[in-house]
């Protein structure tokens, strides 16, 4: 019983996902530049105040990339 609980939700959340992959795959051509720009604006926004203040810091980026560069 469990098992099949735990496969309904997996099942459930690839489902999901896959949607929100097809929504994201057309999202910005359906989109103005304007409406593209605002959006931006509005996710920097969700950012709190003291996160958007602190420097920048792309040591975790950079790591990422390097860890990434053996799949090309």
């Amino acid at each position: 019983m469990h098992s099949e609980n735990t496969k309904s939700k997996i099942v459930n959340h690839l489902e999901a996902l896959h949607r929100f992959n097809q929504w994201e795959k057309n999202r910005f051509d359906r989109m103005e530049d304007g409406q593209n720009l605002s959006a931006v604006f509005k996710l920097y926004e969700l950012i709190p105040e003291e996160a958007r203040q602190r420097p920048v810091n792309v040591e975790g980026i950079m790591k990422m990339r390097k860890a990434l560069a053996c799949l090309r």
